[in-house]
């Protein structure tokens, strides 16, 4: 294979591939014997009208090309010239005969070179890692009883805290309704819970099928573009529901694969000292990864992913159904920099630190995923959205451990089990003084 590449500028390059016929004949062959095979009505088998042979190899080899010898070719001369692609290619040419070599004519943009990370310019702020107490024990506990509740209409009475609501609520803004994915139907919540806080107040004290006109202060339930905004709600109770929690019995520890509270206390304490570690990491990541971006202000971006995310968004509506205005499309075009920027840094380091990907991690999440689903992990991957979500994981697990990485050359790393090994001390030591 033959490999000529054209700096066009910038990011962009032109590469020439040529694969020698002795290497292509073999693909030429297969395709040839597959016509051959094909029987055309008022034909006697291996039997085709004049040209028919020739018209058809031509587009059948140029699908065969395409989908299947292209990417192939394509990703060996990409590893041979080590050149990283930033986008599919922005165009391609096929010269082919079926007895002549074949030649690709590929217009790319390649990933930037990238500055080297300046340290000392990075500054995180430490965060301590907090004790499990026995009231997060307590309310994890209380979290778990929640998940095996039952459930029984509410007969007689009004909504109280805790109860669970059903509720359709109608919206209006300065005297027009709200877009109508922004308005509430059938929709049920919990009554103090975190979900649906805006109208958590509102609602205490109504009875099924009670209306009630409220102002209220739009908050995480509704997009961006409304939050922080007050509107005028028409609430309608479609139920009210009691919610009764398990005993703490021993039916419901072995629900959990534990035979006493204290073991499952015991398990609590470890998971919720993970996910206080887990939480101090986010935490890292989230300050760090704003200080990289502003690094690699300067590098040169795909001018094709520019344009086209540009064009898009000059033809997209916001929840109103306008277009977007011009101060709009220059915050998100922004941010669209920045998540490319994102993107080049994190396969640079993981590249070059020569991290591998957590299969365990990547595995798991995927199988929760799966479960949420209803499907096993196998049956979910099949499904085409399940490759879709396996890729975005897979991409999201790659940005984590490669701030994780940058994060341990700032702070040190994470001390495996440091905070949990701690507790379960205090609490051995205080077990052992009563």
């Amino acid at each position: 294979m033959k490999v000529q590449v054209q700096d066009l500028g910038k990011l962009r390059r032109e590469m020439q591939i040529e694969i020698p016929f002795d290497e292509i004949r073999g693909e030429y062959q297969q395709v040839k014997d597959q016509l051959r095979n094909t029987r055309l009505r008022g034909f006697r088998p291996g039997k085709f009208p004049k040209g028919w042979m020739k018209s058809r190899f031509r587009s059948s080899m140029a699908y065969e090309i395409r989908e299947r010898l292209f990417p192939q070719f394509y990703s060996r001369a990409l590893q041979s010239e080590n050149l990283i692609p930033a986008v599919p290619p922005t165009s391609l040419n096929i010269d082919f005969d079926e007895k002549k070599p074949l030649s690709f004519k590929v217009e790319l943009e390649v990933a930037p070179t990238l500055p080297e990370i300046d340290y000392d310019k990075l500054a995180l702020e430490e965060q301590e890692l907090g004790e499990v107490t026995d009231k997060d024990i307590d309310d994890m506990l209380q979290q778990l009883r929640r998940a095996r509740s039952v459930r029984e209409p509410k007969e007689a009475g009004v909504v109280e805290k805790g109860n669970l609501v059903t509720f359709d609520a109608r919206g209006t803004l300065g005297g027009e309704p709200l877009p109508e994915e922004q308005q509430i139907e059938k929709s049920e919540f919990e009554v103090g819970g975190e979900f649906f806080t805006e109208f958590s107040d509102a609602v205490l004290g109504m009875a099924v099928e009670e209306t009630k006109t409220a102002t209220l202060e739009m908050g995480s339930t509704f997009n961006d573009e409304l939050q922080g905004k007050s509107a005028e709600f028409e609430i309608t109770i479609q139920s009210i529901e009691l919610l009764t929690l398990p005993a703490l019995d021993e039916e419901f520890l072995k629900s959990y694969g534990h035979d006493t509270e204290e073991d499952l206390r015991k398990a609590v304490r470890e998971m919720q000292s993970e996910n206080k570690k887990n939480n101090r990491m986010t935490d890292y990541r989230e300050q760090l990864l704003p200080q990289l971006v502003r690094q690699l202000e300067d590098i040169d971006l795909p001018e094709s992913s520019i344009a086209e995310r540009e064009k898009a968004l000059k033809e997209e509506k916001n929840e109103a159904g306008e277009v977007l205005t011009e101060e709009q499309i220059s915050q998100r075009m922004e941010a669209h920099r920045d998540r490319l920027r994102r993107d080049f840094l994190v396969d640079h380091i993981f590249r070059s630190a020569a991290l591998q990907l957590d299969e365990a991690t990547l595995a798991n999440r995927f199988s929760n995923a799966a479960g949420m689903m209803g499907l096993s992990a196998e049956d979910f991957y099949n499904h085409r959205y399940g490759r879709v979500m396996m890729n975005s994981m897979v991409a999201e697990l790659r940005g984590e451990q490669t701030l994780n990485h940058v994060i341990e050359k700032l702070v040190g790393p994470e001390p495996a089990n440091e905070a949990s090994e701690n507790a379960e001390e205090k609490q051995a030591t205080a077990t052992e003084q009563e």
